[in-house]
């Protein structure tokens, strides 16, 4: 190696080990700020609340996390924020509030007023009546979330790998397949 190069290199290694730190602290920041308590960007605190309350009964904590520890809710408000379009996010924010104004006018209180077992047997009722079924115009505010909190649930590391058993393609095809009790859902690189 030549004089030159050997000072480059050492200049190259010199420059990353200043700036290394600066940088690792700035990637760390970021990640603190979306998944530590940032703050909301288009839900106020009552609406989070609400998402937070309404995915936890979508998707519980059981052997796998819940919706929100997921920060299934941090990750629709950006969302909101920065891929919905500002008429979509008002739909999206009054669908949130007639939802809301329906189950206080079902069971007479709000849905964060109503204790885990009410929750569920509103969200039970309201579900049985919403998913199933085709719309052709208009889809409902609780369709929408529901498919949502699934999306946003299964995107994340813990989501996938708690809850999926990943056989990338290719792989032997296997046309049918027995499921037994205890058996996880098995999914390729499609969803």
């Amino acid at each position: 190696m030549k004089r030159r190069e050997a000072v480059e290199k050492l200049s190259w290694i010199l420059k990353s080990a200043l700036f290394a730190p600066a940088i690792a602290t700035a990637l760390n920041g970021c990640q603190k700020e979306v998944f530590n308590g940032r703050k909301l960007l288009v839900f106020d605190t009552e609406q989070n609340d609400l998402v937070k309350a309404i995915a936890d009964i979508i998707i519980p904590h059981t052997t796998s996390p819940s919706a929100s520890e997921l920060k299934v809710d941090s990750f629709m408000d950006l969302l909101l924020m920065d891929v919905f379009e500002d008429e979509v996010k008002r739909q999206f924010l009054a669908g949130l509030a007639q939802f809301d104004t329906e189950c206080q006018s079902t069971t007479g209180n709000n849905f964060l007023e109503l204790n885990e077992s009410e929750r569920y047997s509103y969200l039970e009722k309201v579900d049985r009546e919403t998913m199933g079924k085709s719309y052709r115009d208009r889809i409902p505010f609780y369709y929408t979330f529901k498919s949502l909190v699934i999306t946003i649930y299964f995107s994340t590391e813990q989501g996938i790998k708690q809850n999926l058993n990943y056989t990338p393609i290719p792989g032997p095809y296997k046309g049918s397949i027995e499921l037994k009790e205890g058996d996880r859902i098995r999914i390729g690189n499609r969803m």
